[in-house]
């Protein structure tokens, strides 16, 4: 599945609407804000529990996962093509062997949990709550919709690093030979789950930390706590490290704005589990036989002058 997938679920009261661009969207936020309600609606719907004026509108099949985890991945095995929801209390949802056979799948996944899912690579940018919009067009339906918990924000001050901080090492390669001219240090945390506490431990230090924010969903929450002890540094989440060199301009493929523009249109969810590697497979691909050639483990120098 690709593509911008917008989502209906409506009652007589209440009315919902989800906008799904990624395999794995989560939604969160405190009880009493209607999460569970929307899998219910959804689920009776599907069930054939609910009368007139209950509707779930989607150009997909949706679906409802629930149940205990064999039965679960049973049926996650025959789904396709299909958007499907599962709630915080299933507890298979933060099994191992769950999280496999969701980056296995082609469908979009959309999970209602407050806890970080480490099993899974998702993005900073498809953390949502929802929100009470008011009531709909004039009418007495009250209306829901995704706001991002994370949204990106604009920084007016100029912000002067002491060091900057990246994930793993290709990031490092790259920013220490940046660091070196501008003689400011750099560090590699070895690891985004290292993020947090290397701010923690470094509060001294005005930090610039940069990650893959394709798939740094599960240690975003842990990362901005950090930042509230930490005031001095800051994170940036570009979707990853590839992505940043896709962008740079060295590269004049003809469709590759449109790409960039529009990711959703062009990454096909059963092919990659994250945006993260579908830029890191554009970007061997474009460079292959060429001196500008792409290692994941090993920065080309010629990236470096």
């Amino acid at each position: 599945m690709k593509g911008n997938i917008k989502v209906v679920v409506s009652t007589k009261k209440l009315r919902y609407e989800l906008n799904l661009r990624r395999n794995i969207t989560i939604i969160q936020g405190d009880s009493a804000t209607g999460k569970t309600t929307l899998i219910q609606i959804i689920n009776d719907y599907l069930s054939g529990r609910t009368g007139p004026g209950t509707d779930v509108i989607c150009k997909k099949k949706c679906a409802v996962l629930s149940g205990d985890l064999e039965s679960v991945l049973i049926r996650l095995e025959r789904l396709s093509d299909t958007i499907v929801f599962a709630d915080e209390q299933e507890h298979f949802l933060y099994s191992k062997r769950f999280a496999a056979a969701v980056l296995k799948s082609d469908c979009y996944f959309v999970f209602i949990t407050r806890d970080d899912l480490h099993t899974l690579p998702y993005s900073v940018n498809e953390i949502y709550c929802l929100k009470n919009s008011g009531y709909y067009q004039n009418t007495r339906q009250v209306y829901n919709s995704l706001h991002q918990i994370y949204p990106e924000s604009q920084v007016h001050d100029m912000i002067a690093p002491t060091m900057i901080l990246t994930e793993d090492s290709v990031g490092y390669q790259m920013f220490h030979a940046i660091c070196a001219e501008n003689k400011i240090s750099c560090a590699s945390a070895a690891g985004k789950s290292n993020i947090a506490s290397y701010l923690l431990s470094n509060k001294n230090d005005r930090i610039f930390a940069i990650v893959d924010g394709a798939a740094f969903g599960a240690d975003i929450k842990s990362v901005t706590h950090a930042l509230t002890i930490n005031t001095r540094s800051y994170i940036w989440t570009p979707e990853s490290f590839e992505y940043l060199i896709l962008q740079s301009g060295i590269f004049h493929e003809e469709t590759l704005p449109k790409i960039l523009n529009s990711p959703s249109e062009y990454i096909e969810s059963g092919n990659f589990s994250s945006w993260e590697r579908f830029f890191t497979r554009l970007l061997e691909e474009l460079t292959k036989n060429t001196i500008y050639a792409y290692n994941k483990k090993h920065l080309n120098p010629n990236y470096l002058t």
